[in-house]
């Protein structure tokens, strides 16, 4: 089992520590630096992965030793190495220092750390200080492993000062961030989820060598050997959450995949009782240094593992005061009690859309330190008054002296949602008081707006979705254009301008069999004149009406009215200036912009352009929107129209290729 210590003594102490056992290092007190000659690099605190995966090894966060190495701006050269005894070490604040000596020094320096590299690299120890180029230098790699990585990890980083030479009143002082330059990577298994209790992590061809600084030369001139890491064995988490599984390992950056030159990484678990080997069919992921890449497993079956990736900057908390022994808080696991149909999702987010019984989530917190957590809440979306009964219960924290450590017991509230459409989401921020930078975020919410992570907007009481038809998934923006629409039909076509000749059209117009059908079905069909501009004959006024309203809007979704469009265009006024602001054109973004009833809401309505109904070539994108309702004429159908110069309802070719805003159908 890989474990994660906690952190242990400052970099001071442990510094110090390291120079009291290296061989090569005077055994003598760091030297003493008076004001002038001198610069004082700060070390912030090292960052930290996510609290709840903690089983990551030693201390990701250690630096056991630091070397700098300084170059000279004229020569490109290496002009001096400061080693532990050059290098006087302290502490400012939560912060950690080094001080060296540049007497006599000026004109522009470079300075690059390299913490944690003692005897990693034979590129390292053997520079020659006034030889070796900096070209030469970004180029340096670490030793040859043949085993998985461990902490402490290799940390790198880099800065520039424009005059070395400083004032004896004012000693120069320069913030350096230090960088990890290995890749974690987490696997997150739930065995009560998936049915698969991981057992092993196998990795092949991992790199065994990795450069040290970020800014390597783009034609690498080293090469990188690759082997087999011996298996990595994993256990469930004893103390937070027994039923979870998640594993943590780390890696020189490299592509993960499957095929020549790939890191493969498979799993090795139980699942129905029978020992099962997945391979991680990874496409291609390049795994960067201090990145961390988390792999949940969703599901399993007997041939293969599905999964999802996550990529995050390597961020997550931030280890707080120089006691961390006493300042860190633990947090349980989150457990569920009668809340029928929550949903649970990565990072402590839970879906209420389907919740039909109130319940609870629990869990509790524990602490050396007797001022204990508090919890925040946000509603990021939504009141306190979205659900008649939704409470978030955050009482004052009362903490019991147990097992030697403060613990606090939470419980948040949750309502019967009960097929209510309204949205909300809450945010809860568990803060460590002790240690104000560590925290856990819950995030509880219902009702976005399909499988994106959007939330409809509520305008004429009316719930609009935030993004045209054809947008979909965690990714969707507000400033997507979506897909363009005949009207009655319910597939949807690509924007396409300046294309000649337009290849996805079928000319019109066509019977209702031969439209729907075969290959014609999903062809963007011309209208005529004498089909009065439809692509359909004969015509069918029913189409996104009655029964089939929902035309390719998703579930709970319809085609508008044109009453509920007449909503927007009332609300324009006579020009975008003298209409109190409701309704306003962004000509930056090229969209009409629709104040909702709450006035932190905005109905977003890109400009996306339209298809001509006689060819089905693109036109105006960005410079004009148009947007179907249901509501039919003689031959032509209501929209709403929309450009720079103003806003008006109007009759549009059924044949023409135009955008669709959604509403909710109650």
């Amino acid at each position: 089992m890989i474990k994660q210590t906690v952190f242990q003594c400052l970099l001071f102490a442990a510094l110090l520590f390291l120079a009291a056992c290296n061989e090569e290092t005077v055994l003598t007190s760091p030297p003493e630096y008076e004001g002038e000659g001198s610069v004082t690099f700060t070390l912030p605190l090292m960052t930290r992965g996510a609290v709840s995966y903690s089983i990551a090894g030693a201390s990701e966060n250690e630096l056991s030793d630091i070397t700098i190495y300084m170059f000279n701006d004229n020569s490109k050269k290496l002009e001096k190495v400061f080693r532990m005894a050059d290098i006087e070490l302290g502490t400012s604040g939560t912060n950690r220092t080094a001080k060296i000596n540049v007497t006599g020094k000026s004109g522009k320096k470079t300075f690059y750390f390299v913490g944690n590299g003692e005897n990693r690299s034979a590129d390292l120890a053997n520079l020659n200080v006034g030889a070796t180029s900096e070209t030469d230098f970004v180029e340096a790699i670490t030793d040859m492993h043949t085993d998985t990585l461990v902490t402490p990890l290799l940390m790198s980083g880099k800065t520039i000062i424009t005059e070395v030479s400083t004032p004896d009143d004012k000693p120069l002082e320069l913030k350096v961030d230090l960088k990890r330059r290995v890749v974690r990577l987490d696997i997150d298994n739930n065995p009560k989820e998936t049915n698969f209790d991981i057992k092993k992590i196998l990795v092949s061809k991992a790199k065994l060598r990795g450069y040290i600084f970020e800014d390597k030369t783009a034609t690498p001139l080293k090469s990188i050997e690759e082997a087999n890491y011996k298996p990595i064995e994993i256990e469930p988490k004893d103390l937070q959450a027994p039923e979870r599984l998640d594993s943590v390992f780390y890696l020189y950056p490299t592509t993960i995949g499957v095929g020549t030159g790939k890191t493969e990484i498979a799993l090795e678990g139980i699942f129905n009782g029978e020992t099962k080997v997945y391979n991680l069919n990874i496409a291609d992921l390049e795994a960067q240094p201090n990145k961390r890449y988390i792999l949940k497993v969703k599901t399993v079956d007997l041939n293969k593992a599905e999964m999802e990736i996550k990529v995050e900057d390597w961020v997550d908390e931030v280890i707080g005061p120089a006691n961390p022994e006493t300042d860190l808080v633990t947090f349980s696991a989150i457990k569920r009690t009668d809340a029928t149909g929550i949903v649970v999702e990565a990072n402590d987010t839970y879906n209420l859309t389907k919740v039909i019984k109130e319940g609870k989530l629990t869990f509790t917190t524990s602490s050396f330190n007797e001022k204990g957590t508090k919890a925040e809440v946000k509603y990021n979306w939504g009141s306190a008054s979205s659900y008649g009964d939704f409470v978030v219960n955050t009482p004052i924290p009362v903490l019991t002296y147990s097992g030697a450590s403060y613990v606090q017991e939470y419980e948040i509230d949750i309502p019967n949602i009960n097929g209510s459409k309204v949205p909300v989401e809450v945010e809860i921020t568990i803060r460590n008081e002790a240690n104000l930078d560590q925290k856990k975020v819950i995030t509880l919410y219902a009702n976005r707006y399909t499988d994106t992570k959007l939330y409809p907007v509520l305008v004429g009481d009316i719930y609009w979705a935030p993004v045209n038809a054809g947008v979909s998934g965690p990714d969707a923006k507000v400033t997507d254009h979506g897909l363009i629409y005949q009207w009655g039909r319910n597939v949807g076509f690509t924007y396409e301008a300046g294309l000649a000749p337009v290849t996805d059209t079928i000319k019109g117009p066509l019977d209702w069999e031969v439209a729907t059908t075969g290959s014609s079905k999903d062809k963007f069909i011309t209208g005529s004149n004498a089909s009065k501009g439809d692509w359909l004959a004969p015509q069918n006024h029913d189409l996104w009406s009655g029964d089939d309203r929902q035309g390719p809007c998703p579930n709970g979704w319809r085609v508008p009215t044109e009453e509920e469009l007449k909503i927007i265009n009332t609300a324009y006024g006579n020009n975008y200036s003298s209409n109190g602001e409701k309704v306003i054109w962004n000509d930056t973004e090229k969209r009409l912009e629709v104040k909702g009833d709450n006035e932190t809401d905005i109905l977003y309505l890109p400009a996306s352009g339209y298809r001509l109904s006689s060819n089905g070539s693109s036109k105006n994108r960005t410079a004009y929107g148009g947007y179907w309702s249901s509501g039919v004429g003689a031959t032509a159908v209501s929209g709403l129209n929309f450009q720079l110069s103003g806003l008006a309802m109007g009759m549009n070719n059924r044949a023409s290729g135009r955008s669709l805003r959604c509403v909710q159908d109650w």
